[in-house]
């Protein structure tokens, strides 16, 4: 069964935690922040994963906050395999 996700990469820690707090303070959204995985090249080490079907919801709410980030990546996972692609 393949599951997708979205991921969050930031350049400091600071944005990273900003963006989580906020997103958590939103019932709708269901986030978690975790390591950068070593395929990625990021600023900083967190990441905020979030389900992908809430990515323009969150992208407007960012920027309607003036919160950073540094990309969006396309988690896809397939059994224990997880692959990461840009998003567009």
């Amino acid at each position: 069964m393949e599951t997708k996700f979205g991921l969050l990469t930031f350049s400091t820690t600071h944005q990273a935690i900003a963006t989580n707090e906020l997103l958590k303070s939103k019932q709708e959204f269901e986030t978690s922040i975790i390591s950068t995985p070593g395929k990625i090249s990021a600023g900083c080490g967190m990441s905020v994963r979030f389900n992908y079907s809430d990515k323009d919801a969150i992208l407007k709410l960012l920027a309607d906050e003036d919160l950073q980030f540094q990309n969006i990546y396309v988690g896809t996972r397939v059994g224990v395999r997880i692959t990461y692609e840009l998003d567009d």
